[in-house]
């Protein structure tokens, strides 16, 4: 008697994202975010205290990202779906210069607004990242995930992302990318031309 097939088809919607540079304003408005976000992230590690994390964060993040986002080594997109919507933000840049990591990009954030959670947006923005930096020869993308972050963790466990180093509250994960054939147009993929 043959056996049944136990596997199902997955139900996962597989979507589609641009990825649109943000304007000047959409930076400043993006990393206020970004600076209340991860103050309190680190309170919630016991990193910094609550009277001083808003402004440790504050001096955290601009030291990153330099006196003007839109001039240095950082870019800043927002996901947007086939509709047009903004379902999300993605921040990436080079690496912490601690790190010494050579051809390799830094995931600082990726944000995917409430509305749009769970509907696989988040998975579309990491997978247009990713062939965005791997067509402009990067051949690394690592991050930082607190491990509170349950979610997160799970997307960059699911896509091949491996633990590099491990704390008692973060683990860094590093992705290798592959070189491929296409290049993005205006966030989405075409076939180059064959050569003649």
């Amino acid at each position: 008697m043959p056996r049944k097939n136990l596997r199902q088809k997955s139900k996962r919607v597989v979507r589609e994202v641009d990825l649109v540079p943000l304007s000047s304003e959409e930076i400043d408005a993006f990393l206020e975010r970004q600076i209340a976000e991860y103050a309190e992230e680190k309170r919630r590690a016991g990193h910094w205290s609550g009277a001083d994390a808003q402004e440790l964060s504050r001096k955290s993040v601009m030291a990153v990202v330099g006196p003007d986002p839109m001039k240095g080594d950082h870019r800043f997109f927002k996901g947007t779906s086939e509709d047009g919507a903004c379902v999300g933000w993605i921040w990436v840049g080079l690496p912490p210069g601690e790190f010494h990591l050579q051809r390799a990009r830094w995931l600082y954030q990726i944000l995917v607004e409430e509305d749009s959670r769970g509907r696989g947006f988040g998975r579309a923005m990491l997978v247009a990242l990713e062939d965005l930096l791997s067509g402009a020869g990067v051949e690394a993308l690592h991050l930082n995930v607190f491990k509170w972050n349950l979610v997160a963790r799970s997307l960059y466990d699911s896509m091949g992302y491996e633990v590099v180093l491990e704390t008692e509250t973060e683990a860094g994960m590093r992705k290798r990318l592959r070189r491929h054939s296409r290049r993005i147009v205006g966030g989405r993929k075409r076939r180059r031309s064959p050569r003649r």
